[in-house]
């Protein structure tokens, strides 16, 4: 039985990414998670205080399924990135509603409202960046600045392609873009 501020946590997650952060009441947390106003006060001080948990939840996720597992090994950089692009594509591609990347969403909705999640948030942006740019450097030979401007662009492309995913609701077109993003990169 799963500890009742985990399913706080649990629950906020999947409802700030169906509904966004600002659409999603306490309320609505408490109803979905099946907890009282008491068990959710004695946990969190506000909605800001559990967002800032979600952030950290995901980022978690990503640090060590993504990071550490896929870009943080000594590999081939370019099976790397082609690693880490299947594991994007993975964690949509069994979904009914695709409802975006969570923290990508959670970027958009929060990034100019909250500096403490705006901050949490670019932390994370700025990891993944230098991962990749590491990537870069190596399978390209190229200098720092060059690697950054590629990897900021790698970043976009994927981010991008999964915002396109929540408009067009078809897994087909993210798999698309992924290809083309391989054939880029020569992977």
């Amino acid at each position: 039985m799963k500890k009742v501020k985990e399913k706080i946590i649990e629950t906020s997650r999947v409802l700030f990414c169906q509904q966004g952060v600002q659409s999603t009441s306490i309320n609505d947390i408490l109803l979905a998670s099946g907890t009282g106003k008491g068990q959710f006060y004695y946990y969190f001080e506000s909605k800001n205080e559990l967002c800032l948990e979600v952030i950290k939840e995901h980022i978690e996720h990503w640090e060590i399924d993504c990071f550490q597992a896929i870009l943080e090994v000594d590999e081939n950089p370019k099976q790397q990135i082609k690693k880490m692009l299947d594991w994007i594509y993975d964690s949509h591609k069994d979904q009914l509603v695709h409802y975006g990347c969570p923290i990508g969403n959670l970027i958009a909705e929060l990034a100019t409202s909250d500096e403490a999640d705006r901050a949490l948030l670019n932390q994370w942006l700025q990891r993944w960046q230098d991962l990749l740019a590491g990537l870069m450097i190596r399978m390209q030979n190229i200098t720092e600045n060059e690697a950054l401007i590629k990897a900021q662009g790698l970043i976009a492309q994927i981010q991008g392609s999964i915002l396109l995913l929540k408009v067009r609701q078809d897994i087909d077109f993210l798999k698309t873009n992924f290809q083309q993003i391989e054939k880029e990169l020569a992977l």
